[in-house]
């Protein structure tokens, strides 16, 4: 596609079967009107995939199936992935996405993930979503230069100063995982009946091979506001870790987190909906590992 052919696309009212996805490269809008694009079977391209700058997505509904993706293809599957995984050679960055009034209905809880933000992805805006059903409703993770996990051969990519501004989830697994990023801010987030709130990783690899002297450092500077977490998982409704084990070698190295903003954040224990109750021993609301030094006082724990 050239060029001059790159602009905006305004989808009309109605409902619209998607087969292979929708690619959005430099400078392309997206946007509907009482527009709702569907998949009748699971399939791994996202529905809707930004790899340019300056593209955003506004007003539709995704509806998506069932999918039981494999355990590193978080990035597939999706109703909307921003970036890629996995980078033949040193990448561009994409950058200044905006992603409003979006809603994602998945059949059911599964492993699928619903919004995927990874690599190389900067100054990314999303706001006013609603996800139903499916695996992380939200997640950020970090890319790579190399062929798969276990064949890093160059530089990490670490997706940073993004926000997420108004999400509602129901009945996915998870509302929204952080993995491997820093600058980033998330609020006003309601949740019922999610197996988990939100994860805040360092990633498996940490940023042992991250581009010395690039941005402020993983862990750095995440703010949660404004979180209300209706918890039915029989595990942990918040898991903040400092930790994790490498793929290429099984190697464990730490990140702690510096600048963690844990504010007004509210678990609210409901019946376990997964698992065979009466849930396994050691059901706790917030886990905390290797994370340094994590201030909790913002959060708040109802009773069940």
């Amino acid at each position: 596609m050239t060029e001059s052919e790159r602009g905006r696309l305004l989808l009309p009212a109605g409902s619209y079967p998607i087969s292979g996805g929708l690619v959005l490269t430099d400078s392309w809008s997206l946007s509907g009107s009482g527009t709702t694009l569907w998949r009748a079977r699971a399939e791994s391209a996202p529905l809707i995939h930004v790899l340019g700058s300056d593209v955003t997505v506004t007003d539709l509904t995704v509806e998506l199936p069932d999918a039981s993706p494999g355990p590193h293809d978080g990035a597939e599957w999706t109703a909307v992935t921003i970036g890629r995984y996995f980078y033949a050679e040193q990448p561009e960055w994409i950058e200044r996405i905006a992603v409003r009034r979006l809603v994602v209905r998945r059949a059911g809880r599964c492993a699928a993930n619903n919004l995927t933000l990874i690599g190389a992805v900067r100054d990314v805006r999303l706001s006013d979503l609603e996800v139903h059903g499916g695996g992380t409703a939200f997640i950020a993770h970090w890319g790579a230069v190399g062929a798969g996990v276990s064949d890093i051969t160059g530089y990490s990519l670490h997706p940073h100063h993004f926000q997420v501004d108004g999400l509602r989830v129901y009945d996915a697994f998870e509302a929204f995982c952080l993995s491997s990023v820093h600058d980033v801010e998330v609020r006003d987030v309601q949740c019922e009946r999610v197996e988990i709130g939100f994860r805040l990783l360092p990633g498996d690899n940490t940023d042992r091979y991250r581009e010395e002297g690039a941005g402020r450092g993983i862990n750095h500077g995440l703010s949660i506001r404004d979180c209300a977490i209706g918890w039915c998982g029989d595990l942990y409704a918040i898991r903040v870790a400092g930790w994790g084990r490498s793929e290429v070698d099984g190697a464990i190295s730490t990140r702690p987190f510096v600048d963690l903003d844990l504010r007004d954040v509210t678990v609210q224990p409901l019946p376990v909906e997964v698992g065979n109750p009466p849930p396994r021993r050691g059901r706790r609301p917030i886990v905390v590992e290797d994370a340094g030094s994590v201030d909790v006082s913002g959060v708040q724990v109802l009773p069940a």
